[in-house]
């Protein structure tokens, strides 16, 4: 493997193992053995759980902003048509998961937050990072609307809209939570 695909290859095992079980439930030997590496060739690549952390965190952001929005909006100029595909990547996702794993994971990066930002700073600000990625592409969603009167906190209005229905849909178990809050943004556009 290139450098870049082992760096690539250890982030997006440690990704899928924090975003599984939970950053404290991980240790670098379970992740070293999941990524089919010994904990050294990890060590040559992160010197700590927490700077894997930081580092895959980042990753996220960088594939779900290409997955989910940057495709979405390259699929449709609609800002409806828009809404509505990001809504249903992440519910398709979820319900995917759900299908395989009898249970939903929520949002990595709530998940992550919720458990690191009060003691690890380069999380917290990482996954405020990756918040404002997204929220710019719902105030681009918003400021396409007809909508009349100021709409300057509709994209942090759907931001943390689709966080709450990530977060809905792990402690119920149930990933149409995200439809239903595909139901509530639409509200929260004025439509």
């Amino acid at each position: 493997m290139k450098r870049e695909d082992t760096r690539n290859h250890i982030l997006d095992t440690a990704l899928d193992l924090f975003w599984q079980q939970s950053y404290h439930g991980v240790n670098m030997n379970a992740l070293s053995r999941a990524a089919g590496l010994n904990k050294a060739t990890v060590y040559q690549y992160f010197a700590s759980k927490e700077e894997l952390a930081v580092a895959a965190v980042q990753r996220a952001a960088e594939l779900s902003e290409d997955y989910i929005y940057a495709s979405t909006f390259a699929e449709t100029a609609d800002p409806l048509g828009r809404l509505n595909g990001i809504y249903t990547k992440v519910y398709d996702m979820h319900a995917s998961m759900h299908r395989s794993e009898g249970r939903c994971r929520g949002c990595p990066f709530v998940n992550i937050g919720v458990e690191l930002a009060t003691t690890t700073e380069e999380i917290r600000i990482g996954v405020g990072r990756a918040f404002a990625r997204f929220t710019k592409y719902y105030q681009a969603i918003a400021d396409e609307l007809p909508a009349a009167g100021d709409k300057s906190d509709l994209g942090a209005s759907l931001m943390a809209n689709m966080n709450g229905c990530l977060v809905a849909s792990k402690i119920e178990n149930r990933p149409e939570a995200i439809l239903d809050g595909q139901a509530r943004a639409l509200r929260i556009v004025g439509l």
